[in-house]
């Protein structure tokens, strides 16, 4: 019986640590995916969650203005005491309407609202998941940075030794010692200095989707530089601008109407019972007598046209200067696009450049290690090319990055797709 046990506490102690290691490969398996996190940034950040409630807001109102359309309507039942008490009950409805009616205007600068808060919550989606995409290229050009760095840190301590041991032979001199001890500070300090870049960038973006970071490394998203040709939209900013300006000619098409007449119609219905029975019964309908009313009314003041002239002065300058901002608006908006356009484009040029250079350096770094060995090169010349193979590769891979930043800038611009899939 003992030995059973023991044998069961044996498998036991067995299988916990297979699962141990288990969830240790797989926790070092385990990636962030930039689709992933975009969606997290869309359910969890803080500013996307108070613009879709804003949203949701302005979708209220709109609603409330329906509303506002419907007839007043009351139900009514009391009992008053006196020397003769009476009782009552009744219903009433009422809808008045005029020519200059409130209401109406009230409900088309509503759904101007509504309008103006979907491109909104259009562009600030859009504008979640270029954040988003922006921190997470942040972070792997910083890791990618770093990547470097240790790998130049690596071959500094290499150099190092090399020269120590050299000078031991007496083939190197004490300056050429001293300069590979800085040069391996230097390649130190850098790695520190790329090391704390990539916690700063991590911080960063999970700070902004509001969530833990667990560590796991970020994978390469699958983000290509297309060759299209873009042709120019004007943005949501001046799409929003020409809704502002529709609801301006609105309010002031209402100022005007406050020069007419004043025309009012008006309906109301009463259907209702009253009694001094004390044996009164609400629900005893054939004793209720309905009653209507319509109305229709015209006055006019005759101080009318004083009273209104500087409010409608006002107004309309007031939409004059909203109609020449707007133009202007339209005018930026065009040299805006001409000038990210140009950026993407210079960035492609750029690129294709810093890929020559790094493919130039590469092989300048191979006959300069080969030189070194032979003894026809100094350190100092080997360090060179170690430098400008490092700065090079560090440069490639920052302007690949910042070209698909520059990418999605213009289609964030443009109120295109981001990335191809969000809108």
């Amino acid at each position: 019986m003992v030995r059973r046990k023991g044998l069961i506490h044996t498998w036991l102690f067995i299988g916990l640590m297979l699962t141990l290691f288990a969830s240790g490969l797989y926790a070092e398996d385990r990636e962030y995916n930039l689709d992933d996190l975009i969606e997290i940034g869309l359910e969890q950040a803080t500013s996307y969650q108070i613009e879709l409630l804003q949203k949701k807001n302005v979708h209220s109102n709109l609603i409330s203005t329906y509303y506002s359309f419907l007839p007043s309507m009351m139900v009514s039942a009391g009992q008053n005491y006196s020397s003769v008490d009476t009782r009552s009950a009744g219903f009433s409805l009422y809808k008045g309407v005029s020519l200059n009616e409130p209401t109406y205007f009230n409900w088309r600068s509503a759904k101007y609202d509504q309008q103006i808060a979907e491109l909104n919550f259009s562009n600030f989606r859009k504008k979640t998941v270029f954040e988003v995409f922006s921190y997470y290229i942040e972070v792997l050009e910083a890791e990618k940075r770093k990547e470097i760095q240790g790998k130049n840190l690596e071959i500094q301590v290499k150099i190092s030794k090399q020269v120590e041991t050299l000078f031991e032979l007496q083939k190197k001199s004490a300056i050429d010692v001293k300069q590979s001890q800085i040069a391996l500070i230097n390649a130190q300090i850098a790695k520190e200095s790329a090391d704390n870049s990539v916690r700063q960038m991590r911080e960063k973006l999970f700070h902004y989707l509001n969530i833990v970071d667990e560590g796991y490394r970020l994978k390469d998203p699958e983000v290509m530089v297309n060759d299209d040709d873009y042709e120019f939209e004007y943005s949501s900013d001046v799409l929003k601008d020409e809704l502002n300006l529709k609801k301006s000619s609105l309010s002031l098409f209402q100022t005007k109407l406050d020069f007419l007449p004043r025309l009012s119609a008006s309906y109301s219905y009463n259907y209702s019972y009253s009694s001094r029975s004390p044996s009164f019964d609400l629900f005893d309908f054939d004793k209720y007598e309905d009653s209507y009313t319509i109305g229709l009314s015209l006055s006019y003041s005759l101080l009318n046209p004083l009273e209104h002239r500087e409010t409608y002065l006002r107004s309309k300058r007031s939409h004059r200067i909203q109609s020449m901002q707007h133009d202007k608006l339209k005018e930026s908006n065009e040299l805006q696009f001409s000038q990210k356009k140009r950026d993407w484009e210079t960035e492609k040029q750029i690129y294709e450049l810093a890929q020559k250079k790094f493919e130039l350096a590469e092989e300048s770094l191979e006959m300069a290690e080969e030189q070194f060995g032979l003894g026809l090169l100094s350190l100092l010349e080997l360090d060179q090319a170690r430098q400008n193979f490092m700065e090079s590769e560090i440069d490639l891979t920052s302007r690949y990055y910042q070209l698909l930043v520059k990418q999605e800038e213009l289609n964030l611009f443009l109120s295109r797709k981001m990335l191809g899939r969000w809108e």
